[in-house]
């Protein structure tokens, strides 16, 4: 969740925010796919993070609601 908050921190934004569910019966590898972008660059870039309240809480908070 660092390296989100440090990209927010220098200009970039949350562009979207997708749950990434795990195949099987558990619930193990549950995540999230956040697509962050440099709009004055016009960069982009991906970065998963492993499920957890607090960074489902901080993702409500800075991104457009949560994709299934």
């Amino acid at each position: 969740m660092r390296s989100i908050i440090d990209a927010l921190n220098k200009g970039w934004t949350v562009l979207g925010v997708a749950t990434v569910l795990a195949h099987g019966q558990n619930d193990e590898g549950r995540g999230f796919l956040v697509t962050l972008v440099e709009p004055k660059i016009h960069m982009s870039r991906e970065v998963y993070l492993p499920y957890s309240t607090e960074t489902e809480a901080m993702l409500k908070q800075v991104s457009m609601p949560l994709a299934a």
